[in-house]
């Protein structure tokens, strides 16, 4: 067990990295802590520091994460080690334990860079300006991790709840025994990184990089979360107004041009070999209600065989030889080549936050026309027909529904609108996926990875240790 001990002690393994995001991001420097105080001395070291949390989350964002999620919501089957499928997941299952650790070793090396842009040590060659820049890219990475985490491992659905996540807000250089904190208290702190990055990150960068409004779109879906929808609305509009990530004309444009996708607004960047993000959705996983959803969408179809045309593109009509999912085409091991990548959050997605918000804003069974507006513009990219609900209620649920057709084998966005749905009684899940039958499946168990050397960590309801 003292292998998983590192989760909080990080300190002693931060990457010093090549300050050139496109060249080696991997290599990992142990750090003692006379190092430490050496390696943040200059614009060069903070800077190689810095690509060492993006490449970082080519790992945590990568394997089976993503796939598994959505194999708790139905929407695929993976394909062998079924607990995912059935929402039967042990907490000494090593795929979430390999989740966990990733999302705390994101923060452990973003809380690095924090606490030396936030010291008084000088840094040669760095303007006030750009060591504001960084901590900021850094908070927005340190926010997306714990809202990640809650997501996964904690009642994020219920603001009241004591079973959010352990915060970490500086770095740790010691063996720690953190309890968790409540969902609440991740949720203020979340949003406080996003807003000094919204004031301080760039306003635009490379894909693969943070800015304001990639800080901005994140706190549109917190809030959405904590049922602050009025401010939920105006976040994501922000964002879809700000122009820096407008949507590709064509839906398939997203995934061949990846990560450097004018919509993408954070996916890892991902180059053959070396710095590919290890993806195994496209082979590893079966569709399986989301074909029956696609079908569905299909409304002229008698033959089966017809379906939304995002599910075509995907699984039909542009598969590459020898794969199973167009959204990830690459199939190639040669160095320097463009490689499949994960899409944690883009631009149609923020189009879909903001309608939400505004659906369940309007009063009554008023259907908002603002919101139905927002949902029909991603229809119309996608080249399907317009929606035309006549009650707020039917409205939420062709959002949901317009949620799965965008983003399905993507980042498993679906999976957490159905624990929203159900929990806001919108939705009875267990009539979508018939293996669900407690709320405690809705949250995985802490992994044994973080009970090792910590008494004071609860395991979450429904799970033994």
């Amino acid at each position: 067990m003292k292998k998983y001990n590192f989760i909080f002690l990080l300190g002693f393994v931060l990457s010093i990295l090549s300050c050139d995001i496109m060249g080696s991001l991997d290599d990992i420097k142990p750090l003692n802590k006379l190092e430490e105080e050496q390696a943040f001395t200059d614009n060069i070291k903070v800077e190689a520091a810095l690509n060492g949390v993006y490449a970082t989350w080519r790992k945590a964002s990568g394997r089976y994460l993503p796939g598994n999620i959505m194999a708790l919501s139905g929407n695929y089957s993976r394909n062998y080690n079924t607990a995912f499928n059935e929402n039967n997941i042990d907490y000494s299952n090593s795929d979430i334990g390999d989740a966990y650790i990733g999302y705390y070793e994101l923060i452990q090396r973003a809380n690095f860079l924090i606490d030396a842009m936030t010291s008084d040590q000088p840094v040669t060659g760095m303007t006030d300006l750009r060591r504001a820049e960084v901590e900021a890219e850094a908070r927005i990475t340190r926010a997306m991790s714990h809202l990640f985490l809650l997501e996964i491992f904690g009642q994020f659905y219920d603001v009241n709840s004591t079973y959010g996540v352990v915060l970490k807000m500086t770095a740790s250089r010691e063996l720690e025994n953190p309890e968790r904190n409540t969902v609440q208290e991740v949720y203020d702190a979340i949003i406080e990184d996003l807003d000094f990055a919204i004031v301080n990150a760039p306003d635009f960068a490379p894909h693969y990089k943070m800015s304001k409004s990639v800080a901005q779109a994140f706190k549109a879906k917190t809030l959405l979360y904590m049922g602050l929808y009025d401010q939920a609305s105006d976040n994501a509009l922000a964002v879809i107004n700000s122009f820096y990530y407008p949507l590709e004309a064509h839906y398939s444009d997203v995934f061949t041009n990846g990560y450097n996708s004018q919509e993408v607004l954070f996916a890892p960047l991902s180059i053959a070999y070396t710095e590919s993000v290890p993806v195994n959705i496209s082979n590893y996983f079966t569709p399986l209600a989301i074909e029956q959803m696609a079908d569905q969408e299909a409304e002229d179809d008698i033959s089966g065989t017809v379906y939304d045309k995002r599910y075509t593109f995907a699984h039909v009509d542009g598969v590459p030889q020898g794969l199973r999912n167009a959204k990830y085409p690459y199939n190639s091991s040669t160095e320097g080549q463009q490689s499949n990548t994960h899409f944690i959050m883009r631009t149609a997605e923020v189009y879909l936050i903001f309608a939400e918000a505004k659906a369940r804003l309007a009063a009554g069974t008023t259907v908002d026309t603002e919101a139905l507006d927002m949902l029909n513009e991603i229809r119309t990219r996608a080249n399907m027909p317009a929606k035309s609900p006549i009650t707020k209620e039917a409205l939420l649920e062709d959002i949901r529904i317009e949620k799965n057709l965008e983003l399905f084998g993507e980042f498993g966005q679906p999976w957490f609108d159905l624990i929203r749905y159900h929990m806001l009684g919108d939705i009875n899940i267990s009539l979508i996926k018939s293996s669900i039958v407690s709320i405690d499946q809705l949250t995985m168990p802490i992994p044994r990875a973080a009970f090792a050397g910590n008494n004071a960590l609860i395991q979450n309801p429904g799970y033994s240790n």
